[in-house]
């Protein structure tokens, strides 16, 4: 083989590699270039090449994605979603209630139609709501001594699992207790003790049981509430304010949010503040892709129509699937849906968003059961202008430590419905609650007073309109945790 023929191959092969790192460079640069055009610069005139396209979903593909991806974001996100809007109204000083972060906002008595309570209020205890921000070190919290009746402080992270007690029935002491973020190593006062937080941010709620209708037990304890004190560990620390002129948001389910492209937007503010669950981060991840996530943009104009079009129909159609799932959760018995599992959700995401949007804040079992009830003995949908009783034998009355209450509520608003005597709830503390000579109790729920001393136990429906009630019983005892207690149900009363 002659140095000739060597060099001439060489210089072939040469040739050859260039183009190949030429159609590479074309082809990362977005270059468009005709059949053949690579191949002529490195001296193959007779040859052809096709620069290699980026591969496109098609629009059928990239809206099932989005909706895929959309949908999934949703159920894990909605409960975030709202915890960050329920603080947004909160810390808004245009709020008819409000307080900054880090400070308890205590209400000046029971929850009632009007209150500027956005998620479904018990109307046995007088509440003391506080946002934290834990980003810039621990939050301590002191507490007085506490009067001898029912109080708690419920701490939930911002994807609503209940991690922290402090109250009456894990024998809590007076003294200063510390909320920590994830990862925190720094040390605490000496005798402070140490509560870990999943998220940086938390929701407290404390609670303080009050005779119901009687207004001269509610100021003491409201007095005693604002004793509770929050504050920063660091006292340097600055937090986010809200700006003057910031509008009011709206948390409430008929927002239409819940349902738009919106939605997005506001599940990245609530990522980036409160933070993401180390157990949701992975399925978080999958998200940014399309801008949505935590630190991100979520700019729908960066998308395609069909992206665009996907993430809408998800958003729509997750906000229905998460509405569905209250009525699905637990075991129906006499038309209560029983369950046990309210207050802390682990990895199932579709129960924590589903109890963030109809409720918020639940409690867990040991604390509290709940118990809705949507329908009637015969699976009827509750409704005002039908009359029901529910009879309480003297055997089968709620087992509990503390006490028990039926709430009344509109739908789908999920609030207090007005009446003309101001009665939200009925239970055992209700004033002049009659029981019958065996005992028992019989409640009547409808729009018109009761004749005689049935009035005594009447919970007024209101006007028109589909409702539903929540059975609520406090320090449950194990017949109602294990599930061996089923309430008797509401029987319309026809006559």
């Amino acid at each position: 083989m002659s140095n000739k023929f060597n060099r001439r191959n060489i210089a072939k092969l040469f040739g050859l590699l260039l183009a190949i790192l030429i159609v590479v460079v074309a082809s990362n640069a977005g270059l468009r270039n005709k059949a053949g055009c690579v191949l002529m610069l490195a001296g193959f005139s007779s040859a052809s090449c096709v620069v290699p396209q980026p591969y496109q979903l098609s629009d059928e593909l990239a809206e099932a994605e989005a909706f895929a991806l959309g949908y999934q974001a949703y159920v894990v996100g909605a409960v975030y979603a709202r915890s960050q809007i329920l603080m947004e109204k909160d810390t808004n000083p245009a709020a008819a209630l409000h307080a900054p972060l880090n400070t308890f906002n205590v209400y000046p008595g029971l929850a009632t139609p009007g209150a500027a309570i956005d998620f479904t209020p018990n109307n046995d205890t007088v509440y003391g709501l506080a946002w934290l921000d834990l980003s810039q070190g621990p939050v301590l919290m002191t507490i007085p001594t506490v009067a001898d009746r029912y109080w708690t402080v419920q701490a939930t992270d911002w994807a609503l699992n209940t991690f922290a007690y402090v109250g009456q029935r894990v024998n809590s002491k007076p003294g200063t207790y510390a909320y920590v973020a994830p990862g925190w190593q720094g040390e605490l006062p000496v005798g402070v003790t140490r509560l870990e937080a999943p998220t940086n941010g938390v929701f407290l709620q404390a609670r303080t049981v009050v005779q119901p209708e009687v207004e001269t037990d509610v100021a003491p304890v409201v007095a005693q509430l604002k004793t509770y004190q929050l504050r920063p560990l660091n006292a340097q620390a600055k937090y986010p304010a809200v700006a003057p002129g910031t509008p009011v948001p709206n948390p409430k389910l008929n927002n239409p949010i819940w349902q738009s492209l919106e939605f997005y937007t506001l599940l990245n503010r609530a990522w980036t503040f409160g933070g993401v669950r180390k157990q949701d981060q992975e399925v978080v991840g999958q998200f940014a892709k399309l801008g949505i996530g935590p630190g991100l943009t979520f700019d729908p104009q960066t998308l395609t129509e069909s992206q665009r079009k996907g993430l809408a129909r998800a958003a729509e159609v997750a906000y229905k699937r998460v509405q569905a799932y209250a009525q699905e959760n637990g075991e129906l018995r006499n038309g209560w849906r029983y369950a046990t599992n309210i207050g802390a959700y682990g990895s199932d995401r579709l129960r924590a968003s589903a109890v963030g949007m109809m409720g918020y804040g639940g409690n867990i079992a040991e604390e509290a059961m709940y118990l809705p009830a949507f329908f009637d003995t015969e699976m009827q949908p509750l409704l005002s202008d039908r009359r029901y009783r529910i009879h309480f034998a003297a055997d089968k009355l709620p087992p509990v430590n503390s006490f028990w209450s039926i709430t009344l509520y509109t739908r789908p608003e999920n609030q207090l419905k007005a009446n003309p005597i101001n009665r939200y709830a009925i239970g055992d503390r209700t004033p002049n609650l009659k029981r019958g000579a065996d005992g028992s109790i019989d409640i009547y729920i409808q729009r018109e007073k009761p004749e005689g001393e049935k009035a005594s136990n009447w919970l007024p429906s209101g006007e028109k309109g589909p409702i539903w009630i929540i059975l609520r019983m406090y320090r449950p005892t194990e017949k109602a945790l294990s599930g061996a207690y089923v309430p008797p149900g509401a029987v319309r009363i026809t006559n």
